[in-house]
């Protein structure tokens, strides 16, 4: 009943299980070894069962139809793609769940393609026709698929060359190769005639090159003004206070391209603060703000000096004991400029210790409270 083979793989199996049961018994924090062993159990586990369906291979002596009396099958790379595919899912069951998850897909994609080869392959005893049998059951998938993953790798390579060089660099780079892809693809539509492997080999040889460059820009790390600005957190925080920022205040837009439904007007004139609300014609020092939804207030600017509009939306713990100011504003802006400045208040005024406010930094004694029912 049980094959030689069977029966090594399924006392591999046992042992592993045995192993493992002892493993969990007497060691503590047994996690990634109790999972290493289950996984060679299993694996054993489907080799045994492969072993028993198939009998080791074994044929019986002058059967002509036998695989031992076929043609030599061609040679595959899935057993090799889905035992990295398993190694990943077993690494990232005790390591991170990205492993795990590119391990899974690879695995699967593994076993489709080998399954759907192996059935091809004995199709017929034709082996054109059976290329063309797994040619139309897996292209329509494998094409778009690998187009798809070449593309998002040249993205990235590129991204990374562009985020390594200066500025200044980056935009000689971006026109060179523009131009270079422009130029050999005009040559490929004048030039029909040329060598397929000629155009795949430049093709592919530009692919890599692109990757190599990615690799090591990647490498080398970001220029120096990005280190600097991720590490001070130039572009996630806002600077709401009197003086111009360096960064958040740079390049400022005076003008708004698109005016989505705002609730209120603020102007700033002859260093007085005032608010329209939306339908109502006359000015006002206070405004309704709507409760949990996002809205937009507009921000003028009559005054000659520059100014920002900050809005303080109460407090938020940041750890035990440590309160902080929630402030949202915009850019600083000069004479008869504007800016939309777009936020959401989750708690009603009533339960706020201070109210809501709309100011000016640097001017006293003007304000613009905010009521959310």
């Amino acid at each position: 009943m049980f094959t030689p083979g069977s029966k090594f793989f399924l006392g591999l199996t046992g042992f592993s299980l045995a192993v493992c049961v002892l493993y969990i018994a007497l060691v503590d924090n047994a996690t990634g070894g109790a999972v290493a062993l289950l996984s060679i159990a299993a694996a054993s586990g489907v080799v045994a069962g492969l072993s028993l369906f198939n009998r080791d291979g074994e044929v019986a002596v002058g059967d002509t139809a036998a695989p031992a009396g076929a043609e030599q099958l061609t040679s595959s790379m899935w057993p090799l793609i889905a035992t990295v595919g398993f190694v990943g899912v077993v690494a990232g069951l005790i390591t991170h769940p990205i492993v795990f998850f590119l391990g899974l897909i690879a695995l699967l994609a593994a076993g489709t393609e080998w399954l759907v080869q192996s059935w091809s392959e004995g199709a017929s005893s034709d082996k054109a026709y059976n290329a063309s049998l797994r040619g139309r059951m897996l292209h329509p998938l494998e094409f778009p698929v690998l187009a798809l993953v070449g593309l998002g790798i040249i993205i990235l390579s590129f991204s990374r060359v562009m985020l390594a060089v200066s500025r200044d660099a980056g935009a000689i780079i971006f026109i060179v190769v523009g131009s270079a892809v422009l130029f050999v693809g005009a040559i490929f539509a004048l030039k029909p005639s040329l060598k397929k492997t000629l155009v795949v080999g430049i093709c592919v040889a530009s692919a890599v090159g692109i990757a190599a460059s990615g690799i090591a820009a990647a490498s080398n790390g970001l220029r120096d003004d990005l280190v600097k600005a991720k590490k001070e957190h130039h572009f996630s925080h806002k600077e709401c206070g009197e003086e111009e920022g360096e960064h958040f205040d740079h390049l400022a837009e005076g003008t708004i391209s698109m005016r989505s439904n705002p609730i209120a007007t603020i102007e700033l004139r002859d260093g007085k603060l005032t608010a329209r609300e939306l339908g109502v014609d006359k000015v006002t020092q206070t405004i309704t703000f709507p409760r949990s939804n996002d809205a937009t207030i507009i921000f003028r600017n009559k005054d000659e000096r520059e100014a920002r509009l900050t809005a303080y939306l109460g407090t938020k713990a940041v750890q035990d004991g440590v309160v902080e100011e929630v402030l949202n504003c915009t850019q600083m802006i000069g004479i008869d400029h504007e800016q939309a400045l777009t936020f959401k208040i989750a708690k009603p005024s009533m339960a706020s210790e201070k109210p809501y406010t709309l100011t000016v930094p640097g001017l006293e004694g003007q304000s613009i409270e905010i009521m959310v029912p």
